[in-house]
């Protein structure tokens, strides 16, 4: 047994099993850290920059609603929990968004889903977003599919 462990220790370096221990903890830095150096998002966006993110995104299903005509079912939909949202078309996930951590909007059960392609009502939803330190009302307006944002706090 002594001759053995004799065996298992390398004069001139690493024995395999260090080296392997070694190259498994550098791999699990690897596979943990560097999603965090990729992320492109910074660490805290202001709601208001959240708000002007929407409104780029209903501006963006205005275009394609007028440039694709195939698509029947344009979906603009809110996740019921208050953290973020959904772009569909025809049931077909386009993008999706979700809010800061401490951000969060609430909306009327019955107005969680905005439709494009409808035009049978002037006015459909409004939201309440607010964090820590803002709060903005959001008014959707179907007759020309815009939004209107007004800072409360």
């Amino acid at each position: 047994m002594i001759r053995r462990l004799a065996n298992l220790r390398s004069e001139q370096g690493f024995t395999l099993f260090e080296m392997t221990a070694v190259l498994t903890i550098i791999a699990c830095l690897l596979v943990f850290l560097l999603p965090a150096l990729f992320e492109k998002r910074p660490d805290w966006i202001p709601l208001e920059q959240e708000v002007r993110l929407m409104e780029q995104d209903i501006q963006t299903l205005r275009l394609m609603q007028y440039s694709k005509q195939d698509q029947a079912l344009m979906q603009f939909r809110f996740r019921g929990d208050g953290t973020g949202y959904l772009v569909l078309a025809d049931d077909r996930l386009l993008w999706q968004r979700t809010f800061q951590n401490g951000h969060t909007c609430t909306v009327p059960p019955s107005n969680r889903i905005i439709y494009f392609k409808s035009y049978h009502s002037i006015y459909a939803a409004t939201w309440s977003c607010r964090s820590a330190t803002a709060e903005y009302e959001i008014k959707f307006l179907l007759g020309n599919y815009q939004m209107a944002i007004r800072k409360v706090r």
